[in-house]
């Protein structure tokens, strides 16, 4: 027991979580969050956690996600100069930016955790400057083969770095780095009844069903390949279709206008957004996957062992889904497809080929295990109480 309790004191420990507002970000820190309250819950400390960070703009999210948990969001204004077209943007970009600095100066002085934990991203750029100048340990997690700038600048001070894929390991520290995969929610670990997962889609059981996934943004380049095959495809597949909240109106349009008199339109769920349960049933279900090649989505088709097929994202910073899923795919999980050269019909022939081959799908399948990591989250969240100096076991 701790020294403290004996004097009837319990040992608090804040944690802030950052990062750039992405599912790709969110995910791993609400994986970790997850595996903090679950050591709280069995050690002799008290657990304070907040989020910090921008919610609103082009990589907005539901706040509710990490309130349901009980971890406290605090929103700060920030936006990526990336994401200026002209210079005025960029000069507005920079104010937003200045008062996000601002604000976390006020907001981690009133926290004072005892540690930070920093996904990347342009929205963590005001915390782990500001946790630098108040010397409040940080630990650094890069989920992406190739490190993006926020990671590459905030290694200088970082107390311990994590990565994801190998092949980014060599950018860090090596004494201050350990590869620990991506932090990846415990649900999509756990088994679960395919009869269940697909009754909660309405979809019948010897009817094969195909995954689209468009990452939490959505793709608009995976949903306009999805639509010019769906008629096709729902002659011969169930289809899952997650297209992102922001696309969701036009292509639920479309996809209405294209299934209008077809005899299997009730073989086609479009959703804009998964919550957890959701996606763990659609992974459940789904005899093949299609998908973005985000870190977040490459761990958790890992982690359901699922045949993939991968379309990167070919304008991501450092081009990095272009390396997550060539990196993925060197293992036999998956198939990558360039967005450039794909086009409807190779898709619709790539589909065909692998659900016509049981043999290479469960051989991708079986692969998926040379990549899960299903003490990932656990592993950063134990290295996140030992910089805090909370008592573990």
């Amino acid at each position: 027991m701790n020294p403290l309790n004996l004097l009837g004191f319990s040992l608090k420990i804040r944690v802030v979580l950052t990062g750039g507002g992405t599912g790709g970000h969110v995910f791993p820190l609400l994986a970790v969050a997850d595996e903090l309250i679950e050591l709280e819950q069995k050690n002799d400390f008290t657990l304070e956690l907040y989020y910090i960070g921008p919610i609103t703009g082009p990589v907005s999210f539901d706040p509710r996600i990490f309130e349901e948990k009980g971890i406290r969001v605090i929103p700060i204004t920030g936006s990526s100069p990336n994401n200026a077209a002209n210079p005025w943007e960029k000069f507005v970009s920079f104010l937003q930016n200045a008062m996000g600095l601002f604000q976390c100066l006020w907001y981690l002085w009133t926290i004072m955790p005892d540690t930070v934990f920093s996904k990347g991203g342009f929205g963590a750029v005001p915390v782990l400057a500001v946790g630098f100048l108040y010397r409040i340990p940080i630990l650094i997690h890069e989920s992406d083969a190739i490190p993006g700038r926020v990671n590459e600048f905030s290694k200088k001070f970082a107390q311990r770095i994590a990565v994801s894929f190998q092949k980014a390991a060599p950018f860090f520290p090596y004494e201050r780095t350990a590869l620990v995969g991506t932090p990846t929610r415990r649900i999509f670990f756990q088994e679960d009844d395919r009869a269940n997962a697909l009754e909660s889609f309405d979809f019948k059981t010897d009817v094969p069903v195909i995954l689209i996934a468009g990452g939490s943004q959505g793709a608009a380049a995976l949903n306009e390949l999805t639509l010019d095959v769906l008629p096709r495809l729902v002659e011969r597949y169930q289809i899952i279709h997650q297209c992102g909240a922001r696309n969701y109106p036009t292509v639920s349009q479309e996809s209405d206008f294209m299934l209008k008199n077809n005899q299997y339109k009730d073989r086609y769920r479009l959703f804009g957004f998964l919550d957890e349960r959701q996606m763990k049933h659609a992974y459940v279900c789904a005899d093949l996957i299609v998908s973005r090649a985000g870190s977040a989505n490459i761990f958790e088709i890992a982690a359901m062992r699922k045949p993939s097929i991968l379309i990167p994202f070919p304008y991501a910073a450092q081009n990095h889904q272009r390396e997550n899923a060539y990196e993925y795919a060197s293992q036999g999980a998956a198939l990558v497809l360039e967005e450039g050269n794909v086009k409807p019909n190779i898709l619709l022939d790539q589909i065909d080929a692998l659900m016509h081959n049981d043999i290479k799908r469960q051989a991708m399948a079986n692969a998926t295990q040379k990549f899960a990591k299903p003490d990932a989250a656990l592993t950063v969240a134990k290295e996140l109480l030992s910089l805090s100096g909370a008592p573990i076991e």
